[in-house]
């Protein structure tokens, strides 16, 4: 039987020979905190947003960047990125575009994807005894829009 170890070389062995995005460190690039946080890019997104009340069709075009809490998480985003991209998607098109106007909303969605991914990787979200709403748990710690246009 193989080990994690075994199982997470050969994924990361697997993203290398195939050329698919490497996440950057944030000390790469001269920014972010002391040595930690790890930034990986989704490929742009672009959907049909959900009709507006009045009927109007838009579509959303979005680039998002995961910030994860450990490095060595990088290669198991990239692993299941096919899921992740699947439930933002599923996400994205349950919104309309006028939903999606305000600041308010856009930090929403922010949260939502975030809980998406982790909930993928991690533990996925729950409802407490006291019917408050306990978010997923996992290595992304934010979930940066880096475009985001809507049409």
């Amino acid at each position: 039987m193989l080990s994690v170890r075994a199982i997470l070389r050969a994924l990361l062995l697997c993203v290398f020979i195939s050329g698919m995005a490497v996440p950057a460190f944030a000390n790469e690039h001269g920014g972010g905190e002391g040595g930690g946080g790890e930034f990986v890019p989704l490929e742009v997104i672009t959907t049909n947003l959900a009709p507006d009340p009045g009927g109007e069709s838009h579509f959303i075009q979005i680039a998002i960047t995961l910030r994860l809490s450990d490095p060595a998480m990088g290669s198991i985003i990239t692993a299941y990125m096919p899921i992740i991209r699947h439930k933002i998607l599923l996400l994205l098109g349950s919104h309309s575009g006028a939903e999606l106007k305000t600041t308010e909303a856009r930090e929403d969605l922010v949260e939502e994807v975030k809980d998406a991914v982790n909930s993928t990787i991690g533990t996925p979200g729950r409802i407490d005894k006291q019917g408050r709403r306990k978010p997923a748990e996992g290595p992304v710690k934010h979930a940066l829009f880096t475009s985001f246009i809507v049409q």
